[in-house]
């Protein structure tokens, strides 16, 4: 499994980073919410203490050891843990009053320790540079689209690249009430995977939001505008298969994370957060391999994150 003094090094940079954070990325929030402030967009109508979404965050998770598990059900004898430490920036840029576009990046590193196998461990690098498209079309419509390639590379092996994207749209039928439609894809050489994105989001006062939405539901608490819980699903980072003959790794988006999340605002921006739960279908699937049956996929496995992110908004009364 991961190396105990592997993970708390990773996590402690984290931290060591905090302290640069609030004076290099504060008054760029501020100059973009201001932006956003003088335009026809409209994100919340209803008061709320919950936050907006991160625009930049730095994220270090452990997964705990899992077995492998065959087809048939049987499990094999094939273990492996895994850490990853993540890093993504997000730039909104207004183009008018009612178009906005998001230019972005994410890169990540995933750690593979395996037992039972003819290799120890596994490095994989990953990148994406994701673009996006958000309109404002009428008062109560926003309408949105994204496209993100994303590549992934071991240290010996070439890069293997897929498409990520969607399009969504969201109609406000009140101050606390939005229905949400759209749908999100997944393409790549070897599988393509698509999925409905539909469902609810509803502010039920100022701590409690609902958002009913198929496929990754959640609902958030936030007792004051520097604390948030939360609760639901989201995509994980945990499933991957990987071709033996060329060694080329491909990310399984389709697999998902429950957990509790805690989060607090450290200064200005700058909130602090800790995640714990299941990596629910979580896999390492190899076809054809020499390391385990074809369709081998591994068992529920507990998951602990740590998260430095960077959101819009200043403390209230500040």
């Amino acid at each position: 499994m991961p190396s105990p003094l592997r993970t708390t090094g990773l996590l402690s940079a984290l931290l060591l980073l905090m302290p640069a954070l609030p004076a290099a990325a504060d008054g760029l929030v501020d100059t973009l919410v201001r932006r956003f402030a003088e335009s026809d967009f409209e994100f919340v109508r209803a008061q709320s203490n919950a936050p907006f979404p991160p625009l930049a965050w730095l994220t270090a998770t452990n997964y705990a050891e899992s077995r492998f598990r065959q087809s048939n059900g049987g499990d094999g004898a094939v273990t492996y843990g895994q850490t990853s430490v993540s890093q993504a920036a997000l730039l909104p840029i207004p183009l008018g009053k009612r178009d906005a576009i998001g230019i972005g990046e994410w890169l990540s590193w995933t750690h593979f320790d395996l037992e039972g196998s003819a290799r120890d461990e596994l490095d994989v690098f990953s990148i994406s540079l994701p673009v996006g498209w958000v309109r404002q079309a009428t008062p109560d419509w926003q309408i949105a689209a994204f496209v993100a390639p994303l590549g992934h590379k071991t240290p010996q092996d070439s890069w293997y690249w897929e498409t990520l994207g969607g399009v969504f749209g969201r109609n406000v039928r009140n101050a606390r009430f939005a229905w949400i439609v759209g749908a999100y894809f997944d393409v790549s050489p070897l599988e393509d995977f698509y999925t409905p994105y539909l469902g609810a989001a509803y502010i039920i006062d100022d701590h409690w939001t609902l958002n009913a939405i198929l496929p990754w539901p959640s609902v958030t608490y936030a007792p004051t505008p520097d604390t948030l819980f939360r609760l639901g699903v989201s995509p994980s980072g945990a499933s991957w298969s990987i071709e033996p003959d060329e060694r080329r790794p491909r990310m399984n988006l389709t697999s998902w994370n429950v957990g509790f999340a805690v989060e607090r605002r450290v200064v200005a921006s700058v909130w602090l957060g800790f995640e714990a739960g299941v990596a629910g279908l979580r896999g390492l699937s190899i076809v054809g391999s020499d390391w385990e049956a074809p369709e081998t996929k591994l068992s529920n496995a507990g998951y602990a994150l740590l998260t430095l992110n960077l959101r819009p908004g200043s403390p209230a009364g500040r």
